[in-house]
This record gives C-alpha cells, sequence and structure tokens, in this order.
C-alpha cells in the first residue's frame, strides 16, 4: 500500500505531467468564410474537431475562426503561404494567381457531376495530386477537395439564355468565372461575398455569380428576383481545405495520420451534406418568390450555353496542359 507521504509525494509528479502535456499539445488554427450556415462550414467543422480529437488523443489544440474574422475568401491564396492561419477553406480558383492551372475547374470543360467529385476528388486520385502538387510549390498543402455544387446566377433581371447576360455586370468569384461572362458579353466584376448584397440591392451590380449555399444562406433572393441554375453548363465550384506547408512538414507522421484521417472522415460526411442540400436549396429560393430557370443537359436550352461557350472551349483546350486535360476530360 501507497503511504500518504507517498501519495502526496506522487500527485504534483502526476499534475506536472498533464500540464506538459497541455503546454506540448500542438496549437493549430482554422479559418471560414462566407454564411456559417453552409455545410462546408457547419457540417465540416464539429465533424473534424471530434475526429482530430478522438484521433490524436487530444494531442491537438484547435482555434476556429469564422465568417471570414481571421482571412477573408479573397486573402486565402496569400495568407496560407504566409503562415496567418494554418488552415482555412478556399475556392480553389482564387489561386488561379498563383496555380493557373485551377481556372479550368470553372470553365465549360470542368462539367462533373457532384456524385462524381464525391469519388474521385480524393487524396491519391489523379486530379486531387495534381492540383497537390501545384499547390505544395506556393508553400501550401491541399488537405480535402470537394464540390459544393455548380454555381447560379442571382440576377436583377431573368437570366435564361446566354445573350441575356450581354451587356449586364455580373459579380464573380474568380478569374475563371470572369472569363465565362467576358465571353458571354457581360461585363464581370469582382467583389467580397459579404458585399453582394448591397450591391444587388443598390443595383450597382445586376446580378452574382457564386455557390448556391452563399446565395441562400446570405438571402439573395430578397433582392434579386431571378435565379439560374446552369446545373454545370458553365462549370462548378470546387473547394478545399488547404494548410500552410511549413505547418505540415512539421508535425510528426502520428499527428498528421490524426489529421488527414479527420479531414477525411468529415470531408465524406460534408460532401454528402451538400449533395442532400442541393435540391432543397433550389426549392427554398423558389419558395421565396424567385424565378428559377434550371438547365439540363442535353435539352435545346443546354446545347445553346455549350455553343456559345464553344470558343472558350477550345482555346482552354489549347491552354492548358495536355495532361490536365485528358485528366479533366477523362469518366
Amino acid at each position: 500500500m501507497i503511504s500518504s507521504f507517498k501519495k502526496w509525494a506522487i500527485l504534483p509528479l502526476l499534475a506536472g505531467m498533464a500540464l506538459s502535456t497541455s503546454v506540448h499539445a500542438e496549437r493549430l488554427s482554422i479559418s471560414t468564410w462566407g454564411s456559417p450556415l453552409h455545410p462546408q462550414v457547419k457540417v465540416f467543422i464539429p465533424a473534424f474537431t471530434e475526429a482530430l480529437k478522438e484521433n490524436s488523443k487530444d494531442a491537438f489544440r484547435l482555434r476556429v475562426f469564422q465568417g471570414g474574422e481571421m482571412v477573408k475568401q479573397e486573402f486565402v491564396a496569400t495568407a496560407i503561404p504566409q503562415g496567418t492561419v494554418d488552415i482555412s477553406l478556399t475556392t480553389l480558383d482564387t489561386w488561379s494567381g498563383r496555380v493557373s492551372d485551377v481556372s479550368i475547374l470553372t470553365s465549360p470543360l470542368w462539367n462533373k457531376s457532384m456524385q462524381w467529385t464525391q469519388s474521385h476528388l480524393l487524396p491519391g486520385q489523379p486530379i486531387f495530386e495534381y492540383f497537390n502538387e501545384k499547390f505544395k510549390e506556393q508553400g501550401a498543402v491541399i488537405l480535402a477537395m470537394f464540390d459544393i455544387g455548380p454555381a447560379v446566377v442571382a440576377s436583377r433581371d431573368p437570366i435564361a439564355l446566354p445573350k441575356d447576360i450581354k451587356g449586364h455586370s455580373i459579380r464573380v468569384y474568380s478569374r475563371g468565372a470572369g472569363l465565362i461572362i467576358q465571353e458571354l458579353g457581360g461585363s464581370p466584376v469582382t467583389m467580397g461575398v459579404g458585399d453582394v448584397y448591397s450591391a444587388l440591392q443598390r443595383g450597382t451590380i445586376d446580378g452574382a455569380m457564386g455557390g448556391l449555399g452563399g446565395a441562400v444562406g446570405l438571402k439573395y433572393y430578397e433582392v434579386a428576383k431571378y435565379m439560374l441554375a446552369q446545373n454545370g453548363v458553365i462549370g462548378s465550384l470546387v473547394h478545399a481545405y488547404v494548410m500552410n506547408k511549413d505547418k505540415y512538414d512539421k508535425l510528426s507522421p502520428e499527428l498528421r495520420k490524426a489529421l488527414e484521417d479527420a479531414v477525411a472522415s468529415a470531408r465524406g460526411t460534408m460532401q454528402q451534406a451538400l449533395i442532400d442540400t442541393y435540391a432543397k436549396q433550389v426549392d427554398e429560393v423558389r419558395q421565396a418568390g424567385n424565378v428559377v430557370t434550371e438547365l439540363t443537359p442535353g435539352t435545346p436550352d443546354w446545347k445553346i450555353w455549350e455553343a456559345a461557350l464553344q470558343n472558350l472551349s477550345t482555346s482552354a483546350r489549347q491552354s492548358y496542359p495536355s495532361q490536365l486535360v485528358e485528366l479533366v476530360s477523362a469518366n
């Protein structure tokens, strides 16, 4: 039996061990932007937090910054390589100034469904590894890629066909989206997601191209009475969670695996939630009083859009590396 004296001697030692564990816990920061109701935030962050704690046996101390509190959407491509934050949600095409190839994801060449991307935009898959290598050259590592669905256009005037965009100012979220609007005769306008509502309300812009989740979460339907749900004919929105490469490389193999497994688990749950949510959100916009135009592959209207973007598609095939075009063109 341990004497009372020995018990009292051991207690400070145990307390010191616990303190040491806490002090040496790996600190990690993660940043998001946009509506906190988006599945890529609302579903991913809690699932990731729980899985990371369990996988690492509480070896990480995670701090979460939401709603652009730490880094706004348009500055992620600078903030991650600089180490302003360790991990961040990002729209991949906003990295086009550093990794020009990502613009293919918002080009007419990218016509993949959310179901396809669910199983193909994973670590070890060719497209994931292609882009991850490019990002590593820029001081970042891709932890997860996922499809939030085809971009929509919320507008003050009806947009059903390519001719309806001509002469209108449309907010875009990236260079690739801007090229599409420009090709169709519109004027692309770049602005942060938080400024779109007031710009639509004042008539500073005629429409806004972006994710359906953002349009619903930020209630664009209150100030824009029309929506085009284009279902991929003008590209989709591929997002990611990316990490500062130096921080990633410094993790022990055990902690790196715990992190990667937590991301994979949370990504799987989130991507399914995005798929389940998309159709419901289109209905929500209708119920709010918007006129929604949905394009369906193979229909006459779909073919009109394809024809209008044919020159841009041809140019894209010639401007991107043949290896990448082959990867994107594969089924």
